[in-house]
């Protein structure tokens, strides 16, 4: 049996109670989807001799491309759905349509953002380094690029998913 929330019928009002339902597909699909163009656009540019010579293709690199994206954009839009929902519930933010920089830059998003950024990043890094440590035994064969990648990635991932689910839950619901 499926639920459906008031969010996908256009009420933008959980039928329970609590921001929890609602979470549904939709958040799911938005996360592979950008998973899918972000990790493809990352291992083209990440293994491009992979892809276009005769590099040997890095399976972990793969998989972190496209898993880490999906995971940051899912957890952020859960995130930026629930304080929306937080903000629309005790009328702590205005209904009234705000600038993507103004939300940019309050309802927490900022923080949340650094702590999935780092949580990500840090998740990423060290798979890399152990990758790494383990295939060349060598420090210095960890690249710098990708460690930042690890870290700044996530956190802007973070930010504009949690940015766009706060603004479509928000700005909806006022209007409905």
């Amino acid at each position: 049996m499926t639920t459906t929330t008031g969010y996908e019928e256009g009420k933008f009002q959980p039928r329970e109670s609590g921001w929890l339902s609602l979470v549904d597909r939709s958040i799911f699909v938005r996360a592979t989807i950008l998973a899918i163009i972000i990790g493809s656009i990352l291992t083209l540019i990440n293994q491009s001799g992979s892809v276009f010579g005769n590099e040997p293709v890095e399976i972990l690199q793969v998989i972190l491309v496209f898993g880490l994206p999906f995971g940051v954009v899912t957890i952020s839009q859960i995130a930026g759905l629930r304080r929306a929902y937080l903000d629309s519930v005790g009328h702590s933010a205005p209904a009234t349509p705000e600038r993507v920089m103004a939300t940019a830059v309050s309802h927490g998003i900022p923080a949340r953002a650094v702590l999935i950024g780092l949580a990500f990043g840090s998740l990423n890094a060290g798979l890399v380094l152990a990758d790494v440590l383990l295939r060349s035994g060598d420090f210095a064969a960890v690249s710098v690029v990708s460690l930042g990648q690890a870290f700044v990635l996530p956190l802007l991932f973070a930010e504009l998913s949690q940015v766009i689910s706060y603004r479509r839950y928000r700005y909806r619901a006022a209007g409905a």
